[in-house]
């Protein structure tokens, strides 16, 4: 049985919706937003630190 989750991936339409979501409505932290070429955009969030249970899904 998993009980830990490490990285995943996830394809979204519109990058600044998906941080506004997961940044100011579920609390993560944005640990990053890249673009390394032209058309690429990399965004790296993770749950915040500090909050209880951040562990689990």
């Amino acid at each position: 049985m998993f009980t830990e989750l490490g990285t995943i991936t996830i394809t979204v339409r519109d990058y600044d919706e998906a941080i506004d979501f997961y940044v100011n409505r579920l609390g993560f932290t944005l640990l990053s937003d890249t673009r390394p070429a032209r058309g690429i955009r990399i965004v790296r969030v993770a749950p915040a630190p500090d909050k209880p249970g951040r562990d689990r899904l």
